[in-house]
C-alpha cells in the first residue's frame, strides 16, 4: 500500500469512528429520553428522587450533544407536523448509514489495492 493510499485509509477510518460515535450518541439519548419520560409517568418520580435527577441531567448531557446534529432534520419535518414524534434521530442515522455505505463504496476498492 503505498503513502497516499495509506493516508486515506487512516483518514476513513477516522471518519468512520466520527459517525459511530455520533451513531452511540443519538441510540443513548433516544433510550434515555424514552425511559426519563415513563419514569416521569409513574411514582419513580417521587419514590426514587436521586435516579429520577441522574436521568434527568443525563437526558440533558446528551441532549445537549445531540442537538445541533438533530437541528437540520428537525428544520425539514418538525414534531408537530407529525403528531408529536420526534423522527430527527432516524433521518440523521439514516444519513450516517448513507453517507458511511458511499464511502465504503466509493473508497473500499481504491483501499483494496
Amino acid at each position: 500500500m503505498n503513502p497516499g493510499n495509506a493516508l486515506l485509509a487512516t483518514t476513513l477510518m477516522a471518519v468512520d469512528w466520527v459517525f459511530q460515535a455520533i451513531e452511540w450518541l443519538v441510540l443513548a439519548w433516544v433510550i434515555i429520553s424514552w425511559i426519563l419520560f415513563f419514569t416521569s409517568q409513574s411514582s419513580f418520580r417521587w419514590r426514587y428522587k436521586g435516579a429520577y435527577v441522574l436521568l434527568s441531567q443525563l437526558n440533558d448531557i446528551f441532549s445537549r450533544m445531540t442537538h445541533p446534529l438533530l437541528r437540520p432534520f428537525r428544520r425539514i419535518l418538525p414534531p408537530h407536523k407529525t403528531a408529536g414524534i420526534d423522527w430527527s434521530p432516524l433521518l440523521l442515522l439514516f444519513a450516517i448509514w448513507f453517507v458511511r455505505t458511499f464511502l465504503h463504496l466509493a473508497f473500499g476498492p481504491i483501499l483494496v489495492r
